[in-house]
Order: C-alpha cells, then structure tokens, then sequence
C-alpha cells in the first residue's frame, strides 16, 4: 500500500472519531464536572481540527512546484512540529489548571464535586474510540516502514486519548464507592486534579519527542530513528557491492528521505560511470521497495 492511501483511510477515521470523542467528552463534563475528563473533549477537539490540516498535507505533500522542487515534504515535519507543540500546550495547561483546582480546596475556596455516576460509561465508548483508532495509525504506519510522520503523530495523540480515557475512568469511578464524609472524601473534590498532574507527567515525554524529532527534520538533520538508519546502511551494503561505501548520509524530511552514499574517486575509476549508474539506480529501486519517497545520490568522499 502507498503512503498517501495508508494516510488517507488513517486520518479520515481519525477526523470522524475525533469530532466524536470531543462530543462525549464536552457531554460527560456537563454531568460530571470533572476537570480531566474537560481536558480529554478539548483534546479531542483539537485533534480533530489538526486532522482536517493533516488530510490537506498528505494530499499535497508529493506535489513538485516552483517553490517546491523536490515536493513539500517539509510540512509533513512543521504539522508534526505543531502537534508536538499543541499536546504539550494542553498538558501544561490542564497542570496548571489542575494545581489552581488543589490550591482552591486548600484555601477553603468553593470547589465543584465530582459526579461519578456517569464516567464507567464515558470510559467505555472513549475507549471503544480512541483504543481501534490508535492501533489503525500504528497498523497503517506500518504498511509503509513507519515512514509516516503524520501517521505516528496521529498514533502518538490517539493513545494519549486512551491513556487519559482509561486512567480518568478508573480512578473517577473508583472515587465513587468512597464516603464524600470520610477520611478519602477529599478526593471527590481534587481527585481529577490529581489524577491530570500524574497524567501530564507521564504523557508529556511523547511529544517532546515528536516535537523535538521533527524539529530535527525541518533542519536538516541527519535521521533520528536508529533502526531505520540500519536498515536503509543494510539496503547499501547489499546493492552497492566491491565494498565502494566510505561514509554515508541519512535524512528524512516528513515522510521522504535523502540518501547519500559517499566513494572515493579512485573507486569511480575503476569501476566505470556507466557500471556506477547501474548500481545507483539498482540502489534507489531497493529503496523504493521500503520507503515510497526517498531520493538517493553518489557523492565523492
């Protein structure tokens, strides 16, 4: 399967379940008031709308132009910049309005309480949501070598949704069988507050690196993901025989790549420009095989 079909039935599933997820979670904070379960239906929401972008970009990202000679791959990687930046943005905000909800309780300030009886159900349609969708990212990515870097943004912000659907349902519905008069009554108060500064430190890792990977991308940089860095030295050892590699330079840009293989002139010599095209173009097709957009060069080390 191609990228841009692999992309196509991932990123309309993902607009439509998005937009659902967002309704059910903005319909359960009017019942619950419940702080983590408002972050989970601005989440969504917001995805949602960043997934209309990503459609457009898969459309045209392949698409050579003036300005664009080589294809507009760089913003496949600016999405996934944004993205990063975005789940961040409500991570910091949802810790920040968490931590004003504990100070409020602390200072005998009026604070909501929670209404529990709603969240096993919330917790079962998200999850029956956000659990597929996650896995159908994760699945189609890898019909294309994980070259996808909208894919796995898509992936990395569904199962963010999961984790916070799953740890906010639990923790909210077992609040429930507790006595709001007990020892444990605070909980119905600050509970979600809790449960979001727990959520924010531990999914906040997976963005940074999203972020910080494609910022990588946009720059430049050489590629970041080792594996597929050995795989692609793999496909250059195995067709560029007589062992001509003296070095090599790897790149990815969204979801194309930039190869270089660097040989000494003496090499060039005495096999011949003509054996040498052969051997690049037989390159390139081994490439292609693995990853749909990549571009590949001999260079003089």
């Amino acid at each position: 399967m191609t990228a841009p079909v692999a992309e196509k039935k991932a990123l309309y599933a993902s607009a439509t379940i998005n937009l659902m997820m967002a309704l059910s979670g903005w319909l359960a904070y009017h019942y619950s008031n419940s702080q983590a379960i408002l972050l989970d239906g601005n989440y969504s929401f917001i995805a949602f709308f960043v997934t209309l972008i990503a459609i457009r970009i898969s459309l045209i990202k392949s698409k050579l132009t003036e300005t664009f000679p080589f294809g507009q791959y760089v913003y496949e990687a600016l999405f996934s910049f944004g993205k990063g930046l975005m789940v961040i943005g409500i991570l910091l905000v949802a810790l920040i309005m968490s931590i004003s909800r504990i100070s409020h309780y602390l200072n005998d300030s009026p604070v909501d309480v929670l209404n529990t009886s709603t969240v096993l159900i919330y917790t079962i349609v998200m999850l029956s949501m956000c659990v597929p969708l996650a896995w159908f990212c994760q699945h189609e990515n890898k019909k294309v070598n994980n070259s996808s870097m909208i894919l796995r943004a898509e992936y990395i912000g569904s199962k963010t949704d999961a984790i916070m659907s799953f740890s906010t349902g639990m923790v909210l519905f077992s609040i429930g069988f507790l006595d709001i008069n007990g020892r444990f009554g605070f909980l119905y108060y600050t509970g979600d507050a809790i449960l979001v500064i727990f959520l924010v430190l531990y999914l906040v890792k997976d963005p940074i690196a999203l972020a910080r990977d494609s910022f990588v991308e946009m720059a430049g940089g050489t590629l970041q993901n080792k594996n597929e860095k050995q795989k692609i030295e793999t496909i250059l050892s195995e067709t560029l025989t007589f062992d001509l590699i003296k070095s090599s330079y790897i790149s990815k840009t969204g979801s194309n790549y930039f190869v270089v293989a660097y040989i000494s002139a003496q090499d060039i010599d005495n096999i011949g420009f003509e054996q040498l095209e052969q051997l690049k173009q037989q390159t390139l097709a081994a490439l292609k095989q693995n990853y749909p957009f990549v571009m590949f060069e001999i260079a003089l080390a």
